[in-house]
């Protein structure tokens, strides 16, 4: 079998190095990126564009399907991890290959990599997965916010994502900037950022979403982050996890 390249997107240490010891004795089987949030798992998938993916659920205040919402083709194969049984359902809605319930041997992950392995040659040969791919187009393709609704005050306020500026986590709330003015809406932000064109809005910080167009300049910072300064004279930091995430001809700073 021709070698199988290899993302796993975990956040706990100990179950990366689980999966690279377990992958380690397949020798066909080579990993080719690590990361530990949404952001790097898909700066790794746009990058890298891996056979097989490895894909915790619980990822941070964000989570594995987060990822798949925001993702483009080309589409691997997908294998979920996680110690939550409940999601099992919705990770197959999600086209999973498989589904990995933590703690897991290696006997149970022997036979994971022989479905890996049967669907890779049912994909060499033109068949299979054509349906599981097009369910994931639909789930990426969901349609675009171009509004978002704001109450406040005993009245309704309608907000045109072309007039948004920035969105920012406040606990349970996200907060609106448009120009000059601050909306509270009660969302998350890993909610909205799936329901925003990824080429207008970026994610910068797991708190942070910001109109590309918004941004005046970037400079190096410490500690491999960048500060972005915004066209209102504002600035904020653009964690290096999220760096993957820039456009590449945006990425020379520092």
């Amino acid at each position: 079998m021709p070698e199988i390249r290899v993302v796993i997107v975990e956040d706990e240490p100990p179950a990366r190095a689980k999966l690279r010891r377990f992958l380690g004795e397949h020798a066909n089987y080579r990993i080719v990126a690590e990361a530990e949030d949404v952001a790097g798992g898909l700066a790794a998938w746009r990058n890298e564009k891996p056979d097989l993916l490895f894909l915790d659920i619980a990822l941070g205040a964000e989570s594995g399907f987060d990822l798949l919402t925001r993702a483009a083709p080309p589409y691997p194969l997908i294998v979920f991890t996680t110690a939550f049984h409940e999601h099992a359902l919705r990770a197959f809605e999600f086209a999973a290959l498989d589904y990995l319930l933590k703690p897991f041997d290696r006997e149970r992950f022997a036979r994971t990599l022989e479905r890996v392995g049967e669907r890779l040659v049912a994909r060499a040969e033109g068949e299979g997965d054509a349906a599981d791919e097009e369910r994931l187009r639909k789930l990426a393709s969901a349609p675009r916010l171009r509004r978002i609704v704001v109450h406040e005050r005993g009245r309704t306020l309608i907000v045109p994502i072309a007039a948004v500026q920035r969105l920012s986590a406040a606990g349970n709330y996200v907060e609106v900037h448009t120009a000059g003015r601050r909306h509270l809406v009660r969302a998350t932000l890993s909610r909205l950022a799936q329901r925003l064109d990824p080429a207008e809005f970026l994610r910068v910080h797991r708190s942070h979403l910001l109109r590309a167009d918004f941004i005046a300049g970037i400079s190096p910072w410490a500690h491999g982050d960048l500060k972005l300064t915004l066209k209102d004279g504002s600035e904020v930091m653009l964690s290096r996890r999220y760096r993957g995430l820039l456009p590449e001809d945006w990425r020379g700073a520092g």
